[in-house]
């Protein structure tokens, strides 16, 4: 009998790992060869790219979001069809891609609410080489205030911008819950020959870019790295040393995402924790983050 591979964010990065050279010779990070073993469904024109396999039993419930994004610059790309967050419920995933998980055995609605990754990658050329970076990120990267609340204080900003002299538009904020379903739902105006639906974009902020030289330098040309918010890390530690696996300090070895990676990488291939250097990165908006770092 073959076993089914474990599957979670943490065994992609290992996945990814054993083939990280691949990262930087392919033209479309789509074109990746991607671990098929452990994703159970997708979708090519909407979100999420990937849906991993969950689990039956053990430390991983599985079943996260994986979404691609890449640029050729150092800049990330926009949001255009959801919204970065911590996580997201099955009921956003189309009809199609249920369907998909169904015939690979899996039943959606086991984990109603899955956690969201992004597998980001920024290209830039320079006249001596081509660099690039590549990271997998926890949601948590981006979303720093909960997402109703942000677009409910933007709602208001756009009341307060287009109101008319002298209109009070204070109590907005008090009174409506802007959530992104209300602006993907089609609005039909009467009399009208189109029907009205707003998008929703988002933009990271220049704190949150994380492939900026400038604001995250230990995220490296030329490097795969792996990120994941973890509370259980010192919030007031400001080290940027990075340390071999065998070295590691106690700080990072007793976090629970030290663990969960280290599980990961001996189930697909232990000797991959020779080419890691392990962190904590400092986000300026949502404090450190567990930081594993390899040179492609």
């Amino acid at each position: 009998m073959i076993s089914v591979p474990t599957s979670s964010a943490y065994h992609f990065f290992a996945y990814l790992l054993e083939k990280r050279d691949l990262l930087r010779q392919r033209d479309k990070l789509s074109d990746f060869d991607f671990p098929s073993e452990i994703i159970a469904g997708g979708s090519t024109s909407g979100f999420p790219d990937f849906v991993l396999k969950t689990n039956k039993s053990g430390r991983f419930n599985g079943g996260e979001f994986i979404e691609l994004k890449e640029t050729n610059s150092y800049s990330i790309a926009s949001f255009n069809s959801t919204l970065p967050t911590v996580a997201k419920p099955v009921s956003v995933l189309t009809g199609p891609v249920r369907r998909a998980l169904e015939r690979s055995g899996e039943n959606p609605y086991s984990l109603p609410l899955r956690n969201v990754f992004y597998l980001i990658r920024g290209r830039k050329r320079t006249r001596i080489a081509n660099l690039s970076k590549t990271v997998l990120v926890g949601g948590s990267f981006f979303q720093t205030v909960p997402i109703d609340e942000v677009l409910t204080d933007a709602f208001g900003q756009v009341a307060t911008d287009s109101a008319k002299p002298g209109a009070d538009v204070s109590a907005i904020a008090d009174n409506v819950s802007v959530q992104q379903r209300y602006f993907a739902a089609s609005r039909r105006i009467p009399g009208s020959g189109f029907t009205v639906r707003f998008r929703v974009m988002g933009d990271t902020d220049p704190e949150a870019n994380l492939l900026s030289t400038t604001k995250y330098p230990m995220i490296g040309d030329n490097t795969l790295t792996f990120l994941d918010h973890d509370s259980h890390l010192p919030k007031e530690s400001q080290t940027t040393e990075q340390f071999k696996w065998r070295s590691v300090p106690p700080d990072i070895r007793n976090c629970p995402a030290f663990e969960l990676l280290s599980i990961a990488i001996d189930d697909v291939a232990p000797n991959l924790k020779d080419v890691i250097k392990l962190s904590i990165l400092r986000h300026p908006l949502n404090g450190p983050f567990f930081m594993a770092q390899a040179q492609i």
